[in-house]
């Protein structure tokens, strides 16, 4: 019987986001907080076989493409290695798709780090792992790291953090809409040429205190907000009801779709939960201990 792993790949949100300038490459240059959640997640199940290469089966089937980013991972990879072990893959997606948590790039960051130790004495060095991970997307090196840290450049420059969220409870809000990002930052690329707007400060929603980390306060916002509710009310509208419920903080994760909202009282969170059910609105519940 070969040989089978499983891999559990989670998710990001970004505690704020704040798109600074388009680059030359057509990057954006940012300035994020992003924040690693285990719900939801997707699943990796891999066994060995004996012939080279990788073959990938996926749930939903629509991932079963040469475009998926765990087929673009390993031939990244066995070019830069060498490596090319014989491995039948299975990727149960539950982290929604156009979501802004990152779904793609964390399957991507668990199945690089599974390859670099399957390699075991050849195995790449951190740097040499960066590397790779930049080349796969914007947000992957971030996952490599996988712990709370400051995020710049294009994303490819992390920077781990301390940050002191205990004892939070936070509702990771999946709406059912797919938003493309390409279109969000377009979009927001539009709105800074027709007009001047004002500081992203007013989209706070509420600061929430961090004594341990390098910034005395966290402050929820998102350069997105404008232009991504604008197209997308209903987002709107269920931050807007998140805050009536009694989070301390609602804010939109990366481009969206996704909300995440912070609650320090159970009962506020039980009244969000309630109004969430209501509309049939689907979410992910966690405690940072």
């Amino acid at each position: 019987m070969s040989k089978t792993y499983s891999i559990k790949s989670g998710c990001k949100i970004n505690l704020y986001l704040k798109i600074l300038n388009r680059r030359r490459d057509g990057y954006h240059n940012l300035d994020s907080l992003f924040f690693p959640l285990p719900w939801p997640r997707d699943y990796i199940d891999i066994s060995l076989r004996s012939s080279p290469g990788i073959s990938l089966r996926a749930c939903p089937k629509s991932m079963e493409n040469s475009r998926n980013i765990l087929l673009r991972t390993y031939e990244l990879f066995a070019a830069a290695t060498g490596f090319r072990p014989g491995l039948k893959a299975y990727l149960s997606k539950n982290i929604p798709v156009g979501a802004g948590l990152g779904g793609g790039s964390s399957n991507a960051a668990a199945f690089l780090l599974f390859l670099n130790n399957l390699n075991r004495s050849a195995a790449l060095k951190r740097e040499n792992l960066l590397e790779l991970a930049s080349k796969l997307g914007a947000d992957v090196p971030f996952f490599i790291y996988n712990r709370p840290a400051r995020v710049t450049g294009k994303g490819e420059i992390v920077s781990p953090v301390h940050i002191d969220l205990q004892r939070l409870h936070v509702l990771v809000i999946c709406p059912g809409i797919s938003i493309d990002t390409a279109w969000a930052y377009q979009a927001h690329d539009h709105y800074m040429k027709a007009s001047c707007p004002p500081d992203d400060s007013v989209l706070t929603s509420g600061p929430l205190r961090d004594n341990k980390s390098l910034f005395e306060r966290i402050t929820l916002s998102n350069s997105f907000e404008r232009t991504v509710f604008a197209e997308y009310p209903r987002l709107g509208t269920i931050k807007t009801q998140m805050l009536q419920a009694g989070a301390s903080g609602c804010v939109l994760s990366g481009s969206g779709s996704s909300l995440c909202a912070f609650f320090r009282k159970r009962d506020n969170l039980l009244r969000a939960c309630n109004t969430l059910d209501r509309q049939n609105v689907s979410f992910y519940y966690s405690r940072i201990n």
